[in-house]
């Protein structure tokens, strides 16, 4: 191979820039060129016809993979092997239907929520980390989640990202409350945890003060009134009707008030079955047991689809009457 064949022509890349997601860790420039480089200036590259169907042939062995990932000795490994490589094969992974990032990242976090051996491997916290940097739409949530459930308790990774992104939000007590929590259960590395924890203390000195900064702990804890309550008469003493219990209301049904008006309709998964609401609301201390994906945690907004026979849409109203305001006509 020759030295120019090596050489990396940047002005492709510079007219692609807006459309590459960064990572934290960089990416190949010459990966990049090849993605974005011309037909014209390489004839052997091949066309997107061409590329679409070789994506596909990789992608179709890593689910192949999964498919037999029970009799792996490691299959975290195949799950972060099949990230990697998507977000080197889509620059624009973010953005991109075809690249299906977003429920691959949700199958593989979900995939080892359970797996004690998982909750302290980086591999497995970069996955968590890169599902909240591209597609959560509740980050403070979600790594509240994993401390809950102890995902990254002892990486000061998850200690580092957590205080990033409330510094980054304007909550600085809440980061100095992480990076002092990291510390004082040793996570490692130690000393980059306390060489962050300086820098950042640097910037907390020289910040503006704010009186909006919330003062509430960076790690809510579940309080004991939101705890299931056992009744020990339950069966003895017949049980009042709670008249805030939940009704089945189906999407998109009101109730109707004394004046005749729909009022507002509350959502209500008829479908779920009780071990689904379990696994969504939780039977432990420990919060959500599933996290769940972004359309299962949306799914209030969409309605479902239901046949038009026999549905009548409503017309706008005939003016009847005089109207409201008389309009003044000169006669004379």
């Amino acid at each position: 191979m020759s030295v120019t064949e090596d050489l990396i022509d940047f002005s492709i890349i510079e007219s692609h820039k807006e459309n590459i997601q960064s990572l934290p860790n960089g990416r190949s420039a010459k990966a990049l060129a090849c993605n974005f480089v011309p037909l014209s200036i390489n004839s052997k590259s091949p066309g997107l016809n061409d590329t679409r169907n070789l994506n596909d042939a990789i992608r179709r062995e890593y689910e192949l993979e999964l498919n037999a990932a029970a009799d792996s000795d490691d299959p975290l490994d195949i799950y972060d092997r099949y990230v990697k490589w998507t977000l080197n094969t889509y620059p624009s992974a973010q953005a991109t239907p075809e690249s299906q990032l977003r429920p691959l990242l949700e199958r593989a976090t979900k995939a080892f929520q359970s797996a004690q051996h998982y909750k302290n491997d980086p591999r497995y916290l970069k996955l968590w980390l890169t599902y909240i940097r591209f597609f959560s739409d509740a980050p403070r949530e979600t790594f509240a989640y994993l401390a809950r459930h102890n995902i990254g308790e002892g990486l000061a990774l998850f200690y580092e990202e957590f205080a990033a992104w409330l510094e980054g939000a304007g909550r600085w007590t809440q980061a100095d409350e992480v990076y002092k929590l990291g510390i004082e259960r040793e996570v490692r590395p130690t000393e980059r945890l306390a060489r962050k924890y300086s820098e950042f203390h640097q910037r907390f000195e020289r910040r503006v003060q704010s009186g909006d900064e919330p003062s509430s702990p960076a790690l809510p804890t579940i309080r004991p009134a939101l705890a299931a309550k056992v009744d020990p008469f339950a069966l003895s003493t017949p049980r009042p009707a709670d008249p805030q219990a939940p009704t089945s209301i189906a999407i998109g049904s009101a109730s109707t008030s004394r004046s005749g008006r729909p009022k507002f309709a509350i959502f209500s998964d008829a479908h779920a079955t009780p071990a689904e609401m379990k696994a969504t609301f939780g039977g432990s201390s420990n919060g959500w047991d599933n996290i769940g994906s972004i359309s299962d945690r949306k799914k209030e907004n969409s309605v479902e689809a239901r046949p038009w026979v026999g549905e009548t849409l409503k017309a706008g109203r005939k003016p009847n009457g005089p109207p409201k305001m008389m309009v003044f006509k000169d006669e004379d």
